[in-house]
């Protein structure tokens, strides 16, 4: 993977992971620490399973 490939994937990564994290801040009632531990973590995950989603359409 070249340096470009590599800054695009970790951006797209990173869009992904804010996108989803403030859709699980919305949907919660109250902002404890350990909640937005528990999104930051569900939302990389999310963030990681939709960019190999993505990358599995876009390559057929």
């Amino acid at each position: 993977m070249r340096a470009r490939s590599a800054l695009l994937a970790a951006g797209e990564v990173a869009l992904w992971w804010a996108a989803l994290l403030v859709f699980w801040l919305m949907l919660i009632s109250t902002v404890y620490p350990l909640e937005r531990a528990v999104g930051a973590g569900a939302a990389g995950v999310g963030a990681l399973v939709a960019r190999a989603g993505r990358r599995a359409v876009v390559r057929r």
